[in-house]
């Protein structure tokens, strides 16, 4: 059975740049990643920079909102790729590796490998291998894409690409355990050693008084129901219009964040704005300094996925459960999904049954003032500690810096 890193020791400060760091304890983390501009990959590398660690990126650029985002670590970067076209952008990542390689003398001089998705997987190990350098990869997994799932001949050689690649991996970093108990070890065959790195908030990124100016909403009705981050859920979205439609002054759907133009193109949001005057989209926001702003105005946060029924959605945490728990906003998740089995052990809100919409339609149906109250006290009796990373990737970047 995989083992789950609960611990490891402190270090002490490097000495020259130049020097290999294992050493002097503060290690050197080449972090492969898709992209220096994506709000995940800034976050962890930031989150590295601040428990110790020096973080030199080898990293891509997706040409996506306009972003130009200076990174804020030593960066080499390796060329700008496309979303989702992997066949396009194979080429792209074969250049990437010539660039990594010639930059070969500053990957030897790492202590850890540090990789973001299988694609910088590839690049890092290949990389590796021609650079001759020796320090060991870990492996990091936010979601299980539903490229991995299912039977078809691109499913079954996404697998066979990721068993062979991990074979090179030292560490593998998830941020939920149902990846592991329901993919990486029964479908993988994983036996190594994992490390749970949840999506929760930084401690060093919440500005003073933030968490002091969450207010809580009088009770509905209407009832306030948020979706927020990128909307891509197309049947989340139905659900909530339909209670939009259904439920008429009763609620109130507040939409903020990003649309997937894939999955839900802003013209769809418009037009359901448009066609129900109790849907509200009021653009994209800043994590985590708008969160006072955007929970103030609801009771509820739409918590539950569906856009991998059967795989990544019903195992991730959602980015919701996070930044709705430090707001002590009362949560809707889906019964039997990571997200709905926390919600339920830690008191977090309601988990529905399937059907989901006629059980959303229902609860609200029924809700009163005093169920809310009561929801939302328990709400906010959880721990912070479930929602901020206080010394999370501490002990992973001391366990980074073991692993040589």
């Amino acid at each position: 059975m995989p083992s789950l890193v609960t611990e490891a020791k402190g270090s002490v400060d490097i000495g020259a740049a130049t020097e290999r760091s294992s050493q002097a304890g503060r290690p050197i983390i080449a972090f492969f990643g898709h992209d220096s501009a994506e709000s995940t990959v800034i976050k962890r590398a930031l989150a590295f920079q601040a428990n110790g660690a020096r973080v030199i990126g080898f990293m891509f650029r997706r040409e996506r909102d306009g972003r130009n985002a200076t990174p804020g670590w030593e960066n080499i970067p390796l060329g700008t790729t496309v979303d989702r076209n992997y066949i396009v952008r194979l080429p792209t990542l074969l250049l990437g590796v010539v660039k990594a390689v010639w930059h070969g003398a500053t990957l030897r001089r790492c202590d850890v490998i540090y990789v973001r998705n299988l694609d910088m997987l590839f690049v890092a190990v290949v990389a590796k291998i021609l650079s001759g350098a020796k320090a060991r990869i870990a492996y990091e997994v936010l979601d299980v894409r539903r490229i991995f799932l299912g039977q078809a001949f691109a499913n079954r050689a996404f697998r066979w690409a990721e068993r062979r690649l991990m074979a090179a991996s030292a560490l593998l970093v998830v941020s939920a355990p149902d990846f592991i108990t329901q993919y990486f070890a029964p479908v993988q065959g994983f036996r190594g050693q994992w490390f749970l790195l949840e999506n929760k908030l930084a401690a060093g990124a919440l500005a003073p008084g933030l968490l002091d100016a969450a207010k809580p909403l009088p009770p509905g009705p209407p009832w306030v129901i948020g979706m927020f981050g990128v909307l891509r859920c197309a049947r989340s979205m139905n659900i909530l219009c339909t209670l939009a439609d259904r439920l008429g002054e009763k609620v109130v759907i507040y939409l903020r964040g990003i649309p997937s133009e894939t999955d839900i193109p802003t013209e769809t949001i418009m037009a359901a704005c448009r066609l129900y005057p109790n849907v509200v989209f009021e653009g994209p926001y800043t994590n985590p300094s708008d969160l006072p702003e955007i929970y103030n105005k609801i009771h509820f946060i739409w918590a539950s996925d569906f856009l991998d029924p059967g795989g990544n959605s019903d195992w991730c945490l959602t980015n919701r459960l996070y930044e709705g728990g430090i707001m002590r906003a009362v949560m809707i998740a889906a019964s039997g999904h990571a997200t709905g089995r926390m919600v339920e052990r830690e008191g977090l809100g309601v988990s529905l049954d399937e059907p989901l919409l006629e059980s959303a339609m229902a609860f609200f149906q029924e809700l009163t003032a005093e169920t809310y109250e009561q929801l939302r006290k328990k709400a906010s009796g959880a721990s912070e500690s479930l929602f901020i990373d206080c010394d999370d990737t501490k002990r992973l970047v001391d366990l980074l810096g073991k692993l040589n």
